[in-house]
């Protein structure tokens, strides 16, 4: 067993590591993380290794508000017996023009993990190259590495495996896509991408290239579908997004003001369209009857609420992993 928790065995092979986007992990890594995940979760009762970081300290700084979010990484750190401090950016010096690698400067020198939901995957790359202690991204607009682990998470809870899946993503071309993107062609998942035109405009072509290549290597499926109904028409399984994003964060956006909501409204009929076993879940906050119905939603199809408890458990995974 671990010296570090009696409980189970944690690897120091993640110890340290930045994480400041998804497509750092390999695949044996990636694997490493929702185990433990899958372990946390299905051994949650009691809290174990509750004091496996006590004394650590984790701070968040985010942009914009966050419910799932911040709540699964605060809960995680207090599992463990660490203490979190929230920082909302514009109430620090940030919001006073100090940029951000001095914040980050700063802030090493008081805690032991950061996670930021950052405006820039710059901003995210410039904490990281400005930190020693470990960097979680808690979301940018290229990536949502925590939280798509936890869709990983609760997909394979679901289906049993992730090999051979055909998953299809509809939503925003914000951070969950672009973490799709990086990371289903390295487990064997097919991956389509179900959005309006404007959106797929959007998409950043040197995630996508990347994408492309990891899965030609794998012998799995990249494409891109603008028609949602075509698109899942194979599909295993239905993982959405925040369909309009100033609904999210107050940031419109030139793009989404093309798109005809009622044609990427996840409904029955959509469903229906696709495999029989087919099942759905949402990354959070899913708007009603814009992202998906009330039917779908609170349906016998939907896991949304087991898609949020998997993502805390992945929070909690990697901090177990990397804080030292």
């Amino acid at each position: 067993m671990s010296k570090r928790c009696d409980a189970v065995e944690i690897s120091d092979k993640l110890r340290g590591k930045q994480l400041p986007h998804i497509g750092l992990l390999s695949r044996e890594e990636l694997e490493e993380i929702m185990t433990l995940g899958e372990w946390f979760r299905d051994n949650a009762g009691d809290w174990p290794c509750r004091d496996l970081l006590r004394g650590r300290v984790q701070v968040l700084l985010f942009v914009y508000e966050s419910t799932r979010t911040r709540m699964g990484f605060e809960a995680a750190m207090a599992q463990l017996g660490g203490t979190t401090t929230y920082l909302a950016a514009k109430d620090t010096q940030m919001g006073r023009g100090e940029p951000i690698a001095d914040t980050a400067r700063a802030l090493d020198q008081y805690v032991d993990v950061f996670a930021g939901r950052l405006w820039s995957q710059e901003d995210m790359d410039s904490v990281a190259e400005n930190m020693t202690c470990p960097v979680l991204n808690a979301c940018t607009p290229v990536d949502h590495s925590t939280h798509v682990i936890g869709e990983l998470m609760c997909i394979k809870q679901a289906k049993g495996e992730l090999e051979g899946l055909n998953l299809v993503y509809t939503g925003m071309a914000r951070g969950i896509l672009h973490s799709f993107i990086r990371v289903c062609p390295v487990l064997g998942i097919n991956l389509t991408l179900a959005v309006p035109e404007s959106y797929a405009r959007t998409i950043n072509e040197g995630i996508l290239a990347e994408g492309r290549q990891k899965a030609a290597d794998a012998g799995t499926r990249l494409d891109i579908r603008t028609n949602l109904m075509d698109a899942v028409k194979d599909a295993d399984f239905i993982q959405a997004s925040t369909l309009i994003r100033s609904m999210l964060a107050g940031e419109q956006s030139p793009e989404e003001k093309e798109v005809e909501v009622p044609k990427w409204t996840v409904t029955e009929d959509v469903l229906a369209a696709a495999r029989p076993d087919v099942l759905y879940s949402h990354s959070g906050p899913a708007h009603r009857n814009i992202c998906a119905t009330d039917a779908v939603m609170d349906g016998p199809k939907s896991l949304i609420r087991k898609e949020a408890r998997n993502a805390f458990f992945s929070k909690k995974a990697l901090l177990a992993l990397m804080v030292k």
